[in-house]
């Protein structure tokens, strides 16, 4: 069946004003293995919508040769709140301008309400049992609260997504190689992935923490079976990833081209749709949250790195120096910021003038580091 396209209208942020998401929808709903991707939740993060871009006339071609075998979703741009926010030309997308925070952080818990709903109602068949939580899933996500802006963005989004079973959140860094988050459980997959999109680093958290779009889709498979005894069982029915596309500035078609490719084949590979696969290449480099060195400024001013990222380093190697412009003596004004791991210096920030505290650079290790906090993503 054709493409169908879906105009969903929010709420007005002001008279004379509008927003609207758009949703393009591929395949027959349950007909096959539903994969949901959206790019841009945080608004300043541009090099998934051109993935996208590329990726519409891949999934156009296949829908016209009859391969889409299970259900697309794909939501182009995910944020049109956060991409109106401008502070001149600036769009800075990562936080709503109405304080409530961070649009990748705090989504609503799904297994609270979705409990009681499917509590003596699961039979022992996984595939009927995973029908019945994904009903309760979608009565959850109709009950929620959508009086702000907001929340009805984070309402319509969740709706789309929680009964996927692939959800694809496109993101990208400061200045980055790709790189790709997911859950240990879902590991052999979330490998699949990277070699078709020709990741060089997997990340891997056990809990992710702080509420992310990604495991609030994927971990309420689990965590169900400690509120319900009936629940452990469950297949963890739900992949959900974020998908790091690079760096701010790395928007192009040869990148989009190559991106759309990558995914194309992880949605070959899973079934979703009935084509030839790309070949993979041989390895990703497959690192814990809390093997990840995070470099924080440890005071004001500006960022002079001694390394591109991509770069495999040794503990001790210089990353980066911090430079105090105020101080009296230069000697004195040089900050150095050494990786604590050996691995791959895989991010670090795309501004030069840092304020204490912000995160300057991150290096990827295959070693536990005792700094890092289990259950805080990359922040702490």
């Amino acid at each position: 069946m054709a493409r169908q396209t879906d105009r969903i209208d929010l709420a007005s942020s002001a008279p004379g004003t509008n927003r609207h998401l758009l949703v393009h929808c591929y395949g027959k709903p349950g007909s096959g293995p539903k994969a949901y991707l959206q790019a841009a939740l945080h608004a300043d993060e541009w090099p998934g919508i051109m993935a996208v871009h590329h990726l519409l006339p891949l999934l156009d071609a296949a829908d016209a040769k009859g391969l889409i075998k299970g259900e697309i979703v794909v939501v182009p741009y995910a944020n049109p709140i956060g991409m109106d926010q401008r502070i001149g030309d600036h769009v800075p997308g990562r936080y709503a301008f109405d304080g409530s925070g961070n649009y990748n952080r705090n989504w609503a818990d799904l297994v609270g309400g979705a409990a009681p709903r499917i509590k003596g109602r699961l039979i022992g068949d996984a595939a009927q049992d995973v029908e019945t939580v994904r009903a309760a899933f979608r009565e959850v996500v109709a009950s929620q609260d959508a009086r702000s802006e907001v929340a009805q963005l984070r309402k319509v989004l969740m709706g789309l997504s929680c009964d996927a079973d692939y959800v694809l959140d496109l993101h990208c860094d400061g200045e980055a190689t790709m790189h790709i988050y997911a859950n240990d459980r879902h590991r052999d997959i979330a490998t699949e992935l990277c070699l078709d999109m020709d990741s060089p680093v997997l990340l891997i958290e056990t809990t992710a923490g702080g509420g992310p779009f990604d495991e609030a889709n994927s971990s309420p498979w689990w965590r169900l079976g400690d509120e319900l005894d009936e629940a452990k069982d469950l297949p963890h029915a739900c992949f959900a990833t974020t998908v790091e596309f690079r760096g701010r500035q790395d928007v192009s078609d040869d990148f989009g081209a190559k991106d759309a490719a990558g995914l194309y084949s992880f949605l070959c590979r899973r079934g979703v749709i009935d084509d030839v696969v790309k070949p993979q290449r041989d390895e990703t480099f497959t690192a814990f949250l809390h093997e990840t060195d995070v470099m924080h400024a440890p005071k004001a001013g500006f960022v002079s790195y001694a390394l591109e990222v991509g770069t495999q380093v040794k503990a001790g190697d210089l990353i980066a120096t911090i430079i105090d412009p105020v101080a009296a003596d230069p000697a004195e004004a040089r900050t150095e910021l050494r990786a604590r791991t050996d691995g791959i210096f895989f991010a670090r920030v795309d501004t030069r003038l840092a304020a204490p505290g912000v995160t300057i650079a991150k290096v990827a290790g295959k070693t536990p580091l005792a700094h890092r906090k289990e259950g805080a993503l990359l922040e702490a």
